[in-house]
């Protein structure tokens, strides 16, 4: 058996203390500090690994803690409630047995953790673990849709061609986590907008889907969403990191004018966005040393090859840093993509085109009309050829 307490600990007194079903304070959230202390019956010897995510999303963060004896401890300052997830390192599959993690929704108070050495069979009670419950099972109801997705592509016959296969692996995925974003995030907010849990909710309907995320396609119903949540958690910092999201989603929405800039080339030569008027131009933010942006290269090469002859052309803004100017030439070689205009902004995520056009995350593009207005955004694989190809159809 093992116990083990967390406390998050206000930092300034008379904090209210957050629940998901209870209600929160309309005051601005005190920056509170998890502090885990935790002792193992079985006295083991291991280190845990820990991942932070607010409750509205956003980045993750990540530590680590020593396991000695059975005993370990650390902190977590927080501005509000948070999902920990705690695993054992090493325990991957090939490397000493199944993994050994679990998830947690956290508020301030304590935390008593009892049962095996396994996390997924760990009870917990305490004044921190106010609609934990409720989490686990919507947790679980997320898990409900990953195994129907597992069921359905153990279905897809073995003989079929890697590409044949893979499509319907995406298929599978896309329409049942259309379900799942219907059933579970969105059902959650309209039926229950007073609980934190709308809260994530909230943040992964607006995620969703992954390459074409509604809160930069749909930023206005997003939005509209985020307003039925009580005012009480509109200060979260991840809330108010999704609203100026929404904001700069708006003004690259289908429509709106471009927001100009210039860079310079391989060869030093400034470029302008707006040098292009006149031509559907997508434009793309990557990397060198983004993984994704280089296989979806290929995809690009190929619709450019097939368009650049009826007014169509890409534009690419690389995000490599200064020093990484060396690996971004010879990235555009080894992937034979020097045929259009490669731009790079040598400040990278802080520079201002990022900025403007608020990339948080690559690969990210942009469809642009000749007429230097917006038209759609994130389109990748089959969906950047389908949209392309009734553009052009009668061109």
């Amino acid at each position: 058996m093992k116990m083990f307490n967390i406390k998050i600990l206000p930092y300034l007194m008379g904090t209210t203390v957050l629940c998901m079903t209870l209600n929160a304070s309309g005051q601005k959230k005190a920056e509170s500090a998890i502090e885990v202390s935790g002792k193992f019956n079985d006295k083991v010897n291991f280190e845990l690994s820990l991942q932070y995510r607010k409750i509205g999303g956003g980045r993750m963060d990540f530590d680590s803690a020593k396991v000695v004896n059975g005993v370990f401890s650390f902190k977590k300052a927080t501005k509000e409630p948070i999902i920990l997830t705690i695993e054992v390192k090493g325990k991957e599959p090939g490397r000493g047995g199944p993994r050994n993690y679990e998830s947690f929704y956290l508020n301030p108070g304590e935390v008593k953790m009892t049962g095996s050495s396994q996390f997924k069979q760990t009870d917990v009670s305490g004044s921190g673990t106010i609609g934990n419950k409720e989490y686990r099972a919507y947790f679980d109801s997320l898990n409900y849709y990953i195994s129907k997705i597992s069921a359905a592509n153990r279905a897809v016959p073995a003989n079929l061609p890697k590409e044949a296969k893979e499509a319907r692996y995406t298929k599978n995925m896309d329409s049942i986590f259309a379900v799942r974003d219907e059933r579970v995030f969105l059902r959650q907010v309209k039926e229950s907008p007073n609980s934190l849990l709308s809260v994530l909710a909230l943040n992964e309907y607006a995620s969703e889907p992954v390459w074409r995320p509604r809160k930069k396609i749909q930023p206005e119903l997003i939005e509209q969403l985020l307003s039925t949540l009580p005012e009480k958690y509109q200060s979260y910092p991840s809330l108010v990191s999704l609203k100026q999201e929404l904001q700069v989603s708006k003004a690259t929405g289908a429509g709106k004018p471009i927001i100009d800039f210039a860079l310079k080339d391989a060869s030093g030569k400034t470029v302008k966005l707006s040098d292009f008027k006149g031509k559907y131009v997508f434009l793309d933010f990557w990397a060198s040393w983004c993984v994704p942006c280089r296989k979806e290269n290929p995809n690009v090469k190929s619709q450019y090859q097939k368009y650049k002859d009826k007014g169509f052309t890409v534009l690419s803004v690389s995000l490599d840093k200064a020093e990484a100017r060396k690996a971004w030439l010879e990235a555009i070689e080894n992937d034979q993509i020097g045929m259009w205009t490669q731009l790079i902004d040598e400040n990278a995520f802080a520079g201002t085109v990022a900025k403007s056009y608020f990339i948080t995350s690559i690969p990210t593009n942009f469809l642009i009309s000749p007429d230097g207005k917006f038209l759609d955004r994130n389109l990748y694989g089959d969906n950047l050829d389908k949209t392309l190809a009734r553009l052009f159809e009668n061109k």
